[in-house]
């Protein structure tokens, strides 16, 4: 693939990303990195004491551990490797990590068999799609809405490949600008896959495991 490549869109920031930029200047790919979203902190109850606490994403956990300490006893699970390493960079120990990263059914599964019937508590977006949520009885879950995703709708000049990293941002980028059969779309796991199918749009490649590394390693593909 990586010969035919000439331009390439992705919905994040050129401060989150590590190995693309270089794979794309060897390649002479014009790379776009724009985060299509922002977020805002909402207030919330933070005199809960979890036993155990399941982090979706680093934005989740950076919104809730800004305001809340976690007891020695609180046991951490998240979603994905990557963001496991950011919160062992932050001192914290990972009791479970969901893989791959891009299949939250399958993580839903694992964890819910993990969990073995404790209860957990769960902080997230406004707009979460609720993937570990929705597969745990009702009376074991605990739902906390700590921030909100916000669109930031921008045009965009036409680029061959386009990944989108999220819900929220393919559909803050679809509210400016349109997708053409002859432009390559990657979904960032089967969540995003979902999202760019049901607004009509046929994805390409969807990422297993979520991650940049494994972006390049599709991109890099003859």
């Amino acid at each position: 693939m990586k010969t035919l490549i000439k331009s390439l869109l992705i919905s994040k920031d050129l401060s989150d990303l590590s190995a693309l930029p270089a794979f794309c200047q060897d390649n002479s790919i014009e790379l776009v990195a724009q985060s299509f979203i922002s977020f805002e902190a909402l207030p919330f109850d933070s005199h809960l004491s979890p036993s155990v606490i399941f982090f979706s994403s680093i934005r989740a956990a950076e919104f809730y551990l800004a305001q809340v300490s976690l007891t020695i006893n609180c046991e951490i699970a998240c979603i994905g490797s990557k963001t496991a390493e950011k919160l062992k960079a932050k001192g914290l120990h990972i009791s479970f990590i969901g893989e791959p990263a891009g299949e939250p059914a399958i993580v839903a599964e694992q964890f819910k068999t993990w969990l073995n019937g404790r209860k957990v508590l769960i902080p997230s977006s406004e707009q979460s799609n609720r993937s570990i949520a929705q597969t745990l009885p009702v009376s074991q879950v605990e739902e906390l809405i700590i921030y909100r995703t916000v669109a930031k709708p921008l045009t965009i000049s036409p680029c061959a490949v386009n990944v989108f990293t999220s819900p929220s941002n393919f559909l803050s980028f679809i509210q400016k600008n349109s997708l053409e059969s002859n432009q390559t779309i990657i979904a960032w796991g089967k969540t995003t896959e979902k999202a760019i199918r049901n607004a009509g749009y046929a994805v390409n490649i969807t990422l297993t495991y979520a991650s940049e590394e494994e972006l390049v390693e599709v991109l890099g593909r003859e």
